[in-house]
């Protein structure tokens, strides 16, 4: 039950404001309940808590994501990655949201974090995609 759960890391943060994996399960459960201000409140704190935590980033990055401030996510989801290169939650963050920013479907197999990939719609997408328009007019 994450209100409970969110109950519990209020308490728990009360005690101890400097302890930054409180503030990402926190994150998470508001996340999960797609209270995404609240998810990225927390996992703000979290990264200003403990910058070279990357999970940090990948709460704070998956906020930034579901409030559609994509380039926001992209700035996270890189300096997530800088401290952990092989990361694949940063990772595939990084890429949902590069492609959201030019409408471009999911690439992933499909569920994950950030939904399922609708092959049918790759096309169309790609065509509003400045960086690929070109290659998609025939010659």
């Amino acid at each position: 039950d994450f209100k409970e759960a969110i109950k519990h890391f209020t308490e728990a943060i009360s005690h101890d404001p400097t302890d930054h994996v409180f503030f990402s399960n926190r994150s998470a459960c508001y996340a999960s309940l797609e209270q995404y201000e609240k998810a990225l409140e927390d996992g703000s704190e979290c990264v200003k808590l403990k910058p070279d935590w990357p999970k940090g980033y990948t709460r704070k990055g998956l906020a930034e994501y579901w409030l559609k401030k994509y380039d926001d996510a992209v700035e996270t989801y890189k300096a997530g990655l800088k401290l952990a290169p092989e990361d694949a939650t940063l990772k595939e963050g990084l890429a949902k949201a590069s492609d959201a920013k030019y409408d471009i479907p999911s690439h992933s197999g499909g569920g994950g974090m950030f939904g399922k990939f609708d092959p049918a719609a790759l096309a169309t997408a790609a065509i509003k995609n400045p960086k690929l328009k070109e290659y998609m007019q025939d010659k």
